[in-house]
């Protein structure tokens, strides 16, 4: 065969690898982003008697996002302090939900400060729930496209078990945010709102990183009550909107 049709042949194959390339990227994005978008529209829909500005609510997906980066910076000092960290249960509650909680409450904060369109006791849920899933997102990206650990299916367990999670514990900060912002009980409860979601959290991990091959016995109760909890508790903050009637 004449030397440039095996060039040219060659210069397609190389094509289409690129091509599959690209395709795989783009399944593996739509995957890791996926789950994230869904939990932000659900929460949208909820919202029912007075919508929040987009202006307001991408920003606070946006900060999400960036907070990770955040997180990455706390976890590796930390870590550098620390020490290779084989304790579970400092790895579930310092390593994970600490530094991943407080950091969420602090953007939730500086967004919900001194800001007007913040008007009922819903509002909490929805940027504290953006917040949370901006971060969800970035992260999942972060594992999804990572060498040691991405991929589909990694992407598929993530999107049942990590973005969800995330979601629920932010409905828990929300609670406790709405009460200290919203109706003015005090400086207890903006500390609940971080103490709540960040145990919550790390009894989260503590199920799945202890429990074995026996996790999904407790890990599937707990997390049904949580969905439990935390649907009362929008339902709970939904009708006590201004704008009810």
């Amino acid at each position: 065969m004449p030397s440039f049709i095996l060039r040219f042949l060659n210069i397609e194959d190389i094509i289409k690898e690129e091509y599959l390339i690209k395709r795989g990227v783009a399944m593996l994005f739509n995957l890791a982003a996926s789950p994230a978008v869904m939990l932000i529209i659900f929460v949208f829909i909820k919202d029912k008697y007075e919508k929040e500005p987009y202006l307001m609510m991408a920003p606070a997906i946006l900060f999400g996002f960036l907070s990770c980066g955040a997180v990455i910076a706390e976890d590796i000092a930390l870590r550098r302090i620390l020490g290779n960290v084989d304790n579970i249960l400092l790895s579930a509650f310092v390593l994970s939900s600490g530094t991943e909680e407080i950091t969420k409450l602090a953007v939730l904060y500086f967004l919900m400060l001194k800001n007007p369109n913040l008007n009922e006791p819903f509002d909490a849920v929805l940027y504290s729930a953006y917040v949370s899933l901006g971060f969800a997102w970035a992260e999942n990206i972060i594992y999804v496209f990572s060498p040691e650990l991405g991929g589909v299916s990694t992407a598929l367990m993530r999107a049942v078990f990590s973005v969800p999670g995330h979601f629920l514990f932010s409905v828990f900060m929300a609670g406790f945010f709405a009460e200290y912002h919203y109706f003015k009980k005090g400086i207890k409860y903006f500390a609940l709102s971080f103490i709540c979601p960040w145990a919550v959290h790390g009894l989260y991990n503590i199920i799945i990183m202890w429990f074995g091959d026996f996790w999904l016995f407790v890990f599937i109760p707990y997390v049904v009550l949580l969905w439990i909890i935390c649907l009362k508790k929008m339902l709970f903050l939904s009708k006590k909107s201004p704008f009810k009637n």
